[in-house]
Formats: C-alpha cells, sequence, structure tokens
C-alpha cells in the first residue's frame, strides 16, 4: 500500500498556484514580510500553515500599501 507524503513547505511557485496568485506577488509578499519564509541552501520554502494563513486572512491593509 503506497502513501502519499503530504509536504509541510512550498515551493514560491507552488505558494503561487496554491494561492491562485502570480510568482512575484508571493516574493513581494516574502519581501515585505507578510509572508514567513525559511531557506533550505539557497532554496527558500513556505510552511504550508502561512499558505492556509494568507488564503484565509488575506493579505493586511498596512502590507498592500508598502
Amino acid at each position: 500500500m503506497a502513501s502519499e507524503i503530504t509536504p509541510i513547505v512550498l515551493s514560491p511557485n507552488d505558494a503561487a498556484k496554491a494561492l491562485s496568485i502570480s510568482r512575484s506577488s508571493i516574493y513581494a509578499l516574502m519581501r515585505n514580510g507578510a509572508l514567513p519564509w525559511v531557506q533550505f541552501g539557497a532554496d527558500r520554502r513556505i510552511h504550508i500553515d502561512e499558505i492556509k494563513r494568507l488564503a484565509i486572512e488575506g493579505v493586511p491593509s498596512a502590507v498592500k500599501k508598502a
């Protein structure tokens, strides 16, 4: 019986697909601190809980103006 592993971190590309927004929007959210991320070597990853939070709460208005 094969079981599928659920990812707990996503690449910026996968996060953009999950949220149906552009990759550049993901990088802008990461840059202005609205979307926390971690770095593994040269790769940036976003925790799935942060993706879910952003999908539910949206972007705070203070960040949208930045």
